[in-house]
């Protein structure tokens, strides 16, 4: 819970409160650990969340019982039609394989009318396309296997152009509303580590702070870790 102390992630709790409607049911589909749902209960919402593995669910349940959580695949989901006021994805589209349309659809489909889809991706900021041939030797096998180190475990995800991604959104029947590069901060922190404090979970210093506020000023796109894109359901698609 020590993230929402962050400044990016206060950022995005800024979006998710504008849009996100305290008289409804919100679901997050792909919740984890859920510091979000116990955020957003804490601050009034009517919350459910929905995971593939009961691990972290369970770890939810321990810290809050009074959570509906559900373990389920978000391409299909347990719940009947038009059954939510609002849904956050935060990072979990992109990890399909066979693209995120199927788990796009689904979330129209709990939707009621005028609900809100809220959709965080990662993309690629400056900073990872720099780092990126070093980041390809660390995880390169043979080169592990010569300093004695153990294969590096690594999973997969999409990265979307703008474009494409809000095509694929308004042809499964959502109006996008807002699209806000985000997570600068991180992308700094990814990229050095003389950004990281050292005594936080997952957080920045003083110095990527001040850094990450230039960047977002100046070269928002460029220098963003994370895209939100707040769509609004309008169509019985």
């Amino acid at each position: 819970m020590e993230i929402f102390e962050y400044p990016r992630v206060k950022q995005h709790m800024e979006i998710y409160q504008k849009y996100l409607p305290k008289d409804k049911k919100i679901v997050e589909g792909g919740c984890g650990l859920g510091p979000y749902l116990v955020k957003l209960k804490e601050l009034g919402y009517d919350v459910v969340g929905v995971d593939y593995n009961e691990d972290p669910l369970n770890k939810i349940r321990q810290h809050d019982s009074s959570i509906p959580l559900f373990c389920a695949d978000v391409q299909k989901l347990p719940f009947p039609n038009e059954h939510f006021g609002g849904y956050l994805s935060l990072g979990v589209i992109e990890h399909f394989t066979q693209g995120p349309e199927k788990s796009i659809r689904e979330a129209h489909r709990v939707l009621e009318p005028g609900g809100h889809f809220i959709v965080k991706v990662p993309q690629s900021s400056i900073f990872e396309k720099i780092s990126y041939p070093f980041i390809l030797l660390k995880k390169n096998k043979i080169i592990r296997t010569l300093f004695g180190k153990k294969p590096k475990e690594t999973y997969w995800e999409q990265h979307f152009k703008v474009r494409e991604l809000s095509e694929m959104i308004k042809k499964n029947g959502f109006d996008i509303i807002e699209i806000t590069p985000v997570d600068h901060e991180h992308a700094l922190m990814s990229f050095c580590g003389i950004f990281r404090d050292k005594d936080k979970y997952d957080g920045v210093n003083e110095v990527g702070i001040f850094v990450s506020k230039i960047c977002q000023k100046y070269f928002p796109w460029l220098t963003a870790a994370e895209v939100i894109y707040v769509c609004k359901k309008t169509t019985n698609k």
